[in-house]
């Protein structure tokens, strides 16, 4: 069984070589590796820590680009961030965009911008949704019916991850939306669930038992949300436990569990 992890975060200091190596140990055949976040320096983001950045991810992805999928990571509150954006996709060859709304929401006018420049390159956008242990209080930016702005952008892929818990409902929800906006076709669909843990084990059956029905394997994608040194450790472990519920308990077939843990994240880099 091929495995493609769909969320996993750079530190900023791995060599393309490290990065292969450690997921060769994870037995992990793809991962999406986000750039590093280029944190803001004494209350500013700077241009120039984004293009450090991107220039780092785009370093370790040519290490094998049909393994490694380099993500920018773009905070739009970084001057010059659109430019930046093309940069990496159409300079550096990078594969799409890395958001967290972060005391801003994607309603926000200013993504407007960056919504239309992946919308003419025709890469997807990742975003954090759901609770946010890391950056204060924006965990407010993060829920997921914020994303239905999208729809103003047709033909815009993006996924929203961790199944937004606890707002899972809603995310399925949401996921409705897009469906509906492209005239009740699944395979239509612009949006794309990023399942990676942030549901806790208790809560982690509950949440796949109302995503796969509704939402079908097609746009599920696994995720870990790792840094490449630590695959090893987590990677198993979470692909263990999925597979125990999609196959064991809800009686998923063989082909259903490829779509979750490899076709999905396909279709949604094939576009």
């Amino acid at each position: 069984m091929r495995i493609w992890d769909c969320h996993c975060h750079a530190r900023g200091d791995e060599t393309g070589e490290q990065v292969l190596r450690w997921m060769d140990e994870a037995r992990v055949d793809r991962i999406n590796l986000f750039a590093k976040y280029p944190a803001p320096t004494d209350g500013e983001f700077r241009r120039d820590d984004v293009r450090t950045s991107i220039d780092h991810v785009a370093k370790v992805q040519t290490a094998d680009p049909d393994r490694i999928f380099g993500l920018i990571w773009a905070e739009p509150r970084t001057p010059g961030m659109v430019d930046e954006i093309e940069y990496g996709i159409t300079d550096k060859g990078l594969r799409g965009i890395k958001m967290i709304p972060d005391h801003w929401a994607p309603t926000d006018e200013m993504l407007f911008p960056i919504y239309e420049k992946m919308q003419a390159l025709g890469k997807p956008i990742q975003f954090h949704s759901g609770i946010l242990y890391g950056f204060g209080d924006s965990s407010r930016f993060c829920r997921p019916v914020l994303c239905e702005a999208l729809v103003n952008f047709p033909g815009l892929r993006f996924s929203l991850a961790h199944i937004s818990w606890p707002w899972v409902d809603e995310c399925i929800a949401v996921f409705g939306r897009f469906r509906a906006a492209a005239g009740y076709q699944t395979d239509r669909c612009r949006m794309w669930i990023d399942t990676c843990r942030g549901t806790p084990d208790a809560w982690r059956e509950e949440a796949l038992r109302k995503a796969v029905p509704f939402c079908g394997m097609g746009h599920l994608m696994f995720g870990v949300d790792s840094t490449p040194a630590s695959l090893a450790g987590n990677a198993p472990v979470h692909v263990a436990k999925d597979l125990a519920i999609l196959r064991d308990v809800m009686g998923l077939s063989e082909e259903q569990t490829d779509l979750f843990f490899w076709g999905a994240c396909e279709a949604f880099y094939a576009g």
